[in-house]
């Protein structure tokens, strides 16, 4: 079984190319793209489960996220740094994942694949959403 992490980066890379491939349906972008990452047969399912949940629930995720951008427009992110947001707002909301795991783990793929600066910001708009997201417990 792959490790959250694993499934993690997975999924934030679907979405990451999902995002400049919108004219297919969210399956038909997963199963065309899958052929490009090793997994078993049994992960596949949890890439595919939270792949295509985030992108069911796209527009309530893009609300939390565009409540705590603190001046920015969700137009003006880049589409790493978007799609990082995306997985863990899904992670902290619909998973209920303790959010210090998904913002630490958002802050490393920033460092990892986002552009300078991104991982404090990432970090900043991530500890304000966690808040609201909390409150609706």
């Amino acid at each position: 079984m792959l490790g959250k992490r694993k499934v993690r980066k997975y999924v934030f890379e679907l979405l990451f190319g999902y995002e400049f491939n919108k004219e297919e349906s969210a399956i038909d972008y997963y199963t065309r793209a899958y052929d490009n990452f090793s997994c078993q047969d049994d992960e596949e399912e949890s890439v595919k489960n939270e792949f295509i949940a985030i992108c069911d629930n796209i527009e309530m995720i893009d609300e939390i996220i565009t409540n705590h951008l603190n001046g920015w427009k969700i137009t003006r992110l880049s589409k790493v740094t978007l799609s990082i947001l995306r997985v863990s707002v899904y992670e902290m909301a619909y998973l209920k994942l303790a959010p210090a795991i998904s913002i630490n783990e958002a802050v490393e793929f920033a460092k990892e694949f986002a552009e300078d600066g991104a991982a404090a910001y990432i970090n900043g708009v991530l500890n304000n959403a966690k808040k609201s997201i909390n409150k609706d417990e």
